[in-house]
């Protein structure tokens, strides 16, 4: 998963959708993408509000669709809508989180260098999301995922990044583990939140901070469907 920006006008050009591509909704779409799309059109203005909804639902369904095509599609249409919600209302937090997550959506359909650009945006989105809410846990759970990536990016490509689209932002794993931290404090039944808050325990070698996210893991319900994977990854990390 993760990230999403605006990028420079040429890669933008062609790299991100617009209303006028014929950007379709992946079949079949899920009961309540429906009616989003149905209160969207029948809005009477650009409801940023509805329009980020529908974003992260096009996102969410990236992971689901049936085929690469469905997903590069389902993708696109989350770009537009969040881009659509943030000009509708650039003081929106949801919007911009909505952006930050479709973007990230978006990197799975371009190449390194674009991905590295990219990431600049997805940064300055999810840190606009905070700014516009402080009570948004997963704009704080993209930030954490943001420095643990960043963080660890191969030294080679690094450098390639330096060498053609510039330094990357400063990152470091303690700052995506107080973000991560953040997300638990916001939103303390999220499985994914401490899924990752675990990884980057483990990146400190911080064992036993990491166990007790592990088993935190266990212990919620799972209501999402990506909680599975995660309890598998717990019970792995735990050696049940």
């Amino acid at each position: 998963m993760l990230i999403p920006w605006l990028l420079p006008a040429a890669i933008l050009a062609a790299s991100t959708p617009s209303a006028d591509q014929g950007l379709q909704v992946p079949p079949p779409p899920a009961e309540a993408q429906i009616t989003l799309v149905r209160a969207v059109g029948e809005a009477p203005r650009e409801n940023a509000a509805l329009l980020a909804r529908l974003s992260r639902s096009y996102a969410d369904s990236v992971d689901v669709a049936p085929d690469q095509a469905a997903a590069r599609k389902a993708a696109r249409q989350a770009v537009d809508l969040a881009q659509r919600a943030v000009k509708a209302d650039p003081k929106n937090g949801q919007a911009h989180l909505a952006l930050a997550i479709a973007y990230g959506k978006w990197t799975d359909f371009v190449d390194s260098k674009a991905k590295l650009v990219f990431s600049r945006q997805i940064r300055s989105e999810a840190e606009r999301a905070v700014a516009l809410d402080p009570s948004l846990d997963l704009a704080y759970h993209v930030l954490g995922r943001w420095h643990l990536h960043i963080a660890t990016v191969n030294p080679i490509l690094r450098l390639g990044a330096r060498l053609t689209v510039g330094a990357l932002p400063p990152s470091s794993i303690e700052e995506g583990a107080r973000n991560l931290e953040k997300a638990v404090e916001l939103s303390p039944k999220t499985i994914l939140h401490h899924q990752y808050l675990a990884r980057a325990y483990e990146a400190l070698g911080k064992r036993e901070d990491a166990a007790r996210q592990w088993r935190t893991v266990l212990e919620l319900p799972a209501t999402a469907r990506e909680d599975e994977e995660a309890k598998r990854q717990a019970r792995a990390a735990l050696g049940k």
